[in-house]
């Protein structure tokens, strides 16, 4: 049976980013398995959205007097109610806080409502550092925290976010369903050969500290200093570029160090394709795209042991993690790859036979749609027995007549 479905998101989708791109994908195979689907990114400019047959993009347009970011959720609101009333919709998922007000509004028309929880980790923006923390408090409780209470089922795409959300917001886990993230194609389409040196490594995604672009740059500086100098790394994202600048002088390898500014999918696969080890020590993870991504390509991956990350890439098996924040071992970690260049071309294949085993959208899509079926069942069963308890109550009332 076929499902309408409406996927609210909290930026524009041209915003880069993993989330963008998952969000994008889960329309997309959601459309593939004969579904429906309508996004309403929050997004000033409608014409410049993009457009496709597999779904439908009907944009919630922030006013000129935009007062904050949070109050977005206003306009969604008003957005998908106006879709209630145009469509038949089986389903309503949010991606964050632009889904606030819509738990009464949803439970109103009988539709589920689900959140998508793809926050790198909501124990650490749980306790960020703020001069203002009596409003961070009440904002995150309300515009955050309450449409994950409030969820007939909340997606995730690890444990480890299971477990956060369970442990943080009281969430029964029986409402929390692991659909893990798909991996495009192409990326395990990348021709891998053997290799007698390992000196081409890769770093891509955000700049952001978080991500751990600094420490692969400090690492690489501390490989340098111990006389392994046969190598170049290249960087693919956004942000912070000045101070990425700044740090690969500060560590003297200004001369191996290539920026490739941020790439679209079949560039960042040209560039895969050329690198033989991946350096992507995320201190933040939900669930780690750009790991899986890497290991579809083939390549062994360096990480910290942090976050979801253990879940996707295992020690010495398809790469190599160390402890957070531990940049000494990081290069330790290089090294060892640069020294054994036939376990390094092994583990990258057994991480590709893996990731491309278990990460599929089509997977994601699936999981998702039998989420949605529980909540229904659910909510059904729920009404069925109001119903008999209303009408059980009126014979009651009726026999003492």
């Amino acid at each position: 049976m076929s499902n309408h479905i409406v996927i609210t998101y909290h930026y524009s989708l041209n915003y880069p980013g993993g989330g963008t791109r998952s969000c994008l994908e889960i329309a997309d195979a959601l459309y593939k398995l004969g579904h429906k689907v309508i996004l309403v990114p929050v997004s000033s400019n409608a014409e410049q959205e993009p457009q496709s047959n597999s779904f439908q993009v009907i944009p919630a347009k922030p006013n000129k007097l935009r007062l904050h970011y949070l109050l977005d959720c206003i306009l969604v609101a008003k957005t998908v109610k106006k879709i209630l009333l145009e469509k038949q919709v089986d389903a309503v998922l949010s991606w964050s806080h632009e889904g606030a007000l819509l738990p009464r509004l949803l439970k109103s028309q009988n539709v589920v409502f689900g959140m998508i929880a793809a926050h790198p980790s909501y124990i650490e923006w749980l306790n960020r550092k703020t001069d203002f923390k009596a409003i961070k408090h009440l904002t995150d409780k309300w515009f955050r925290w309450r449409p994950f209470k409030c969820a007939d089922i909340v997606f995730v795409s690890s444990k480890y976010t299971q477990e956060e959300i369970s442990t943080l917001f009281n969430v029964e886990k029986e409402r929390i369903k692991i659909t893990g993230r798909g991996i495009n194609p192409i990326f395990s389409k990348v021709e891998r050969s053997r290799t007698q040196t390992i000196s081409n490594f890769i770093f891509y995604g955000s700049f952001a500290p978080a991500k751990g672009v600094f420490d692969a740059i400090a690492a690489l500086g501390k490989v340098a200093a111990q006389g392994y100098t046969n190598w170049t790394l290249k960087l693919a994202g956004w942000g912070y570029e000045e101070e990425i600048k700044q740090s690969i002088g500060e560590h003297g390898i200004q001369n191996k160090v290539v920026l490739l500014g941020q790439l679209q999918p079949h560039e960042l696969v040209r560039e895969l394709e050329w690198a033989n080890l991946a350096i992507l020590p995320s201190r933040l993870e939900s669930f780690g795209r750009a790991i899986s991504e890497a290991q579809a390509a083939g390549l062994a991956v360096i990480s910290y042991e942090t976050g979801s990350i253990p879940e996707i890439l295992e020690d010495g098996v398809t790469g190599w993690l160390v402890p957070v924040k531990r940049v000494d071992l990081l290069a330790d970690a290089i090294v060892k790859a640069i020294e054994n260049p036939e376990q390094t071309f092994h583990m990258g294949m057994v991480g590709r036979d893996r990731v491309t085993q278990r990460f599929t959208w089509e997977r994601t899509a699936m999981a998702i749609l039998e989420g949605i079926e529980t909540a229904k069942q659910k909510s059904d069963r729920t009404k069925n027995t109001n119903l008999t308890k209303i009408w059980n109550n009126t014979i009651r009332n009726y026999s003492h007549k």
